[in-house]
């Protein structure tokens, strides 16, 4: 057995930033949130905000192992192994009441948390719980300004993929984004070897577009005009399937009354969007809770 899950009382709910984390503590981490999060299926353990906070770390630290060099099928094995030590413990064992405990403490905290940036191999997914935000979920292309994410409904908990193009000329006649199909290829695209870094979407061969089916006019925060794409359900269940370290391609297809325009096209890394969309996710908690925490310091991340 690896290391001791569920017996280390150092689970955080934010792992260290990429750029600074020991791929061996980072390992411990993940083996310790994915215990709890085993023992919390079969016990019951949290509430939704503090199984979406413990689901968004270990989001987290799984992206930062694949970065790291750690290969899928090396962290399942590492999984299945600590999944089937969790389940064997029993609900009343003392360290899963004793971890469980530590983690709704520290949830207590992290709950005053509104804002963090999940930094991935080249580029950020910036999220938000404010209500007052748009975007829940937002990576911004700084060649072009058109911006990817998740943005919300009337609801909180209303979340759509979309794509905001500057308003400066004619609206795009479509906007399709290319996802590699896991049906025509099961393995991670990785894009070209020996040390290209250039962001790689899959080939077309082996991707499926999805298309935006609406579009509004709106502005951001400094009164400048964009136009919003959005896509259907099946956008977010698709990029959570791929690898934190793939890409995938926005295209841009222009007004055909603009004579001489190309289809512009843009790619963005998926990184752990499955990590700041379930932080995104984490309900508000009653004033009367918040007031009870802490301030929770900085994560960085």
């Amino acid at each position: 057995m690896r290391g001791r899950p569920l017996t280390l009382l150092s689970i955080a709910l934010v792992a260290a930033p990429a750029a600074a984390a020991d791929p061996s503590l980072v390992e411990r981490t993940y083996l310790e949130r994915t215990a709890i999060a085993a023992a919390d299926i079969s016990c019951n353990l949290f509430s939704e905000g503090e199984r979406l906070a413990l689901r968004s770390g270990l989001y987290q630290a799984e992206g930062e192992l694949l970065r790291a060099g750690y290969t899928p099928q090396k962290l399942e094995n590492l999984s299945a192994e600590v999944r089937s030590h969790a389940r064997a413990l029993g609900c009343d064992h003392p360290a899963v009441l004793e971890v469980s405990a530590t983690i709704r403490s520290s949830y207590r905290q992290f709950a005053k948390t509104n804002y963090l940036q999940y930094a991935g191999g080249s580029s950020a997914w910036d999220a938000s719980r404010s209500e007052h935000d748009d975007w829940a979920v937002k990576q911004t292309d700084k060649a072009t300004g058109v911006v990817i994410g998740l943005r919300r409904g009337e609801e909180f908990e209303d979340l759509r993929f979309a794509v905001a193009i500057p308003a400066d000329g004619r609206a795009p006649s479509s906007v399709q984004m290319f996802v590699r199909d896991v049906k025509k290829m099961r393995e991670a695209w990785l894009g070209p070897i020996f040390g290209a870094k250039t962001l790689a979407p899959a080939p077309r061969s082996i991707s499926r577009p999805e298309w935006a089916a609406e579009r509004e006019e709106d502005e951001d925060a400094s009164g400048n005009p964009f136009y919003v794409f959005y896509f259907g359900a099946t956008a977010i269940e698709r990029l959570e399937l791929l690898d934190p370290r793939e890409a995938v391609q926005v295209e841009l297809t222009p007004s055909p009354i603009d004579k001489g325009k190309t289809p512009v096209k843009v790619a963005f890394e998926v990184g752990d969007l499955r990590a700041a969309h379930a932080f995104a996710m984490i309900p508000k908690v009653s004033a009367s809770a918040l007031a009870a925490a802490e301030p929770v310091p900085s994560s960085g991340h």
